[in-house]
């Protein structure tokens, strides 16, 4: 395909992962696209996730990595890759790959009636714990019900964006709830949003972070400035 793309993924120790990581993405990406990146955020990793990271990028100029000074979680890492990013289609997933890359032409052509993307999957197995289907679900229906946003999963680890839409606005959240506060001031900004199914793939090295009650803390709390923030008109 000759849309240009950059693949933007934040990483969090990681070290388990990298090796097997960037050499499938490197084979899915050369044999789907002419022009890439891969853009990996380093959020102050305390292994050796981010040394990996810098050998490859000696082997391939594609690969840039950012290093995070200090832990800003998600959200942070996020922002720093889009900064980073140069090309016209952005799409970002986590580390452990939880979609195959072979969707990414039929993602690219939704994008004819959309500007920003995100995935979703009905498979059972994307709930690993009773636990994270509660975690999961309540979610999911407060950012509903205090902002009316109607996606099946908003934190559902693939998105894809135009780059011209993050001109729009500016993204504050730190925490995992920069996925829901992108498409909330994507839709004020009038950006036209899209759901696509895609297979679902269970993480094989290391764990998610996600779920920590510390991060649970931050999500909630950047729920809650943004919700102040838009009823102030900030």
């Amino acid at each position: 395909m000759r849309q240009p793309v950059s693949l933007v993924m934040p990483m969090f120790n990681e070290s388990k992962s990298v090796d097997t990581t960037i050499p499938l993405l490197l084979e899915k990406l050369a044999g789907l696209f002419s022009d890439f990146e891969i853009v990996i955020a380093d959020d102050a990793s305390t292994d050796d996730s981010a040394e990996k990271v810098r050998e490859w990028t000696r082997r391939d100029p594609r690969i840039v990595l950012i290093r995070l000074p200090h832990n800003q979680r998600f959200g942070g890492a996020l922002r720093a890759a889009f900064q980073q990013a140069g090309k016209e289609f952005l799409v970002y997933t986590d580390f452990d790959l939880p979609v195959d890359l072979d969707c990414l032409p039929s993602v690219l052509l939704a994008f004819q009636d959309a500007d920003v993307l995100t995935g979703f999957s009905d498979e059972i197995t994307k709930h690993q714990s009773r636990y994270a289907m509660i975690i999961s679900r309540g979610y999911n229906l407060m950012v509903r019900t205090l902002f009316g946003l109607r996606i099946r999963d908003i934190n559902f680890g693939f998105k894809a964006l135009r780059r011209s839409v993050l001109g729009r606005f500016e993204l504050r959240s730190n925490s995992p709830f920069v996925d829901a506060e992108l498409f909330i001031r994507a839709l004020r900004s009038g950006a036209r949003i899209r759901e696509i199914e895609v297979r679902f793939s269970e993480r094989k090295h290391g764990w998610s972070h996600i779920r920590r009650p510390d991060v649970i803390w931050a999500t909630f709390l950047d729920m809650i400035q943004l919700r102040l923030s838009l009823i102030l008109g900030k």
